[in-house]
């Protein structure tokens, strides 16, 4: 019986062993200080910040800092790791052997999203860039590093600079932390954003340039071809004046509008005289 005993309390001694596994991601969200193994959430798809309460926390929680890279830098700490817990033998000579599993207790982010409306209803995936260990042999903390969306702009929170990132780990743990974008951040953004906007403009303007430097030249060769058609000195002069504002224009569609154009209006004043 005494037996028996025993190693049903050596079963129950392995099970908590094996339920303790956990991995805390800070600052957290909704936690003071360093946090402890029952801050640990479960995200999930319908809630990936797990039962904190977001808009209750999001504005009083310890934020980390996003940079004007758009990184962000956190701390990951495990709860277990995967060891040895104990051997214990009965009288009929059955060897128990109990260990936690690593991957539960595991610092490896497999899931990263962040929500720039800080509510937790816009999330979108992020990018692991420095990560931890998937089966820790220790107990200890390792620093992580996230890379957001490009040009993500964090618009949560009474300040409207905000975002939520959300972790899951290997083993199912996790949590969710907020992100706090300082003016650095902000004006790289926006500097990123009016960059592109202004190639997209120049671009624009440069097709606009050849297009009006192609209309130039063909203008210009119809006029010398309407000159040479007419016939006589004054169509063979403004012939000649078409066919080199065509040139002109051909050599640097830029000069829409200046030289070449005169050229050509000059060409086409001459030929309305001698018509």
């Amino acid at each position: 019986m005494l037996s028996k005993l025993f190693v049903a309390s050596a079963f129950l001694l392995g099970l908590t062993a094996q339920v303790s596994a956990h991995a805390l991601i800070t600052p957290a969200l909704g936690v003071t200080g360093a946090g402890a193994r029952s801050d640990v959430q479960r995200p999930s798809t319908s809630t990936p910040c797990g039962t904190v309460n977001i808009a209750q926390t999001i504005n009083t929680s310890q934020a980390a800092q996003l940079s004007a890279q758009g990184t962000v830098a956190a701390t990951i700490t495990n709860f277990n790791a995967w060891v040895l817990r104990g051997c214990f033998r009965c009288a009929l000579s059955l060897s128990l052997v109990f260990y936690s599993s690593g991957v539960d207790g595991s610092r490896d982010i497999t899931n990263v999203q962040v929500d720039p409306t800080g509510t937790g209803k816009s999330f979108v995936a992020a990018t692991m860039v420095v990560n931890g260990i998937q089966n820790p042999t220790d107990v200890t903390s390792q620093p992580l590093t996230v890379q957001l969306p490009a040009n993500t702009q964090c618009i949560g929170g009474t300040g409207k600079n905000t975002c939520l990132l959300s972790f899951t780990t290997a083993g199912g743990f996790g949590n969710c932390i907020a992100v706090q974008q300082g003016a650095a951040a902000a004006t790289a953004s926006v500097a990123g954003n009016a960059t592109a906007a202004a190639g997209n403009a120049t671009a624009a303007a440069g097709n606009t340039t050849v297009a009006a430097g192609n209309a130039t030249s063909a203008a210009a060769n119809a006029t010398a071809a309407a000159g040479k058609h007419r016939g006589g000195k004054k169509g063979k002069a403004a012939a000649a004046k078409g066919a080199a504002a065509s040139a002109a224009a051909k050599r640097d569609t830029r000069a829409y509008g200046t030289r070449a154009a005169r050229a050509l209006r000059r060409a086409m004043e001459e030929i309305q005289e001698w018509l």
